[in-house]
């Protein structure tokens, strides 16, 4: 991932989070992080601490809707912090998710979603918490995660 320049903002973290997303490794994901930041999906429960979890955590989730997109809809950036507004597309037609207990359907889903991103004064990502509703998950699947 390129350098923070020094006109960078948090407003630019936030669609640079959705286009990392979309990528097909997490590297650039990742690279938004602070080392030892972390990734909470409030819906299912899942939290990733570190740069390591959070990759492992976008592989699962490539692997499992490998044309997966999120475009984004609307950012609210504060004082240390940016809400971005998304909407995920893709198709599960790859791996089970849960360790098998979300089954790939093959069909496609589109969901909005909103993360709150904390930034601390590198604008790395300290925090995210991202909401969604499991409904307009692949499949409409209950939470599969025993976490």
């Amino acid at each position: 991932m390129p350098a923070i320049s020094t006109t960078t903002t948090p407003t630019d973290i936030a669609r640079q989070w959705a286009d990392a997303w979309s990528a097909p490794t997490p590297e650039d994901f990742v690279g938004l992080y602070a080392e030892d930041g972390e990734y909470f999906d409030v819906t299912f429960g899942v939290r990733r601490r570190g740069h390591d979890l959070i990759a492992a955590h976008h592989r699962l989730w490539r692997a499992a809707v490998p044309d997966f997109v999120m475009s984004v809809e609307d950012v609210h950036a504060g004082d240390g912090f940016v809400t971005v507004e998304v909407t995920g597309r893709g198709t599960f037609s790859g791996d089970d998710l849960g360790g098998g207990k979300m089954k790939a359907t093959g069909k496609p889903f589109s969901g909005r979603s909103a993360a709150v991103l904390v930034l601390d004064r590198a604008l790395k990502i300290v925090s995210c918490r991202e909401y969604y509703d499991r409904a307009v998950m692949p499949g409409g699947a209950p939470t599969p995660f025993g976490e």
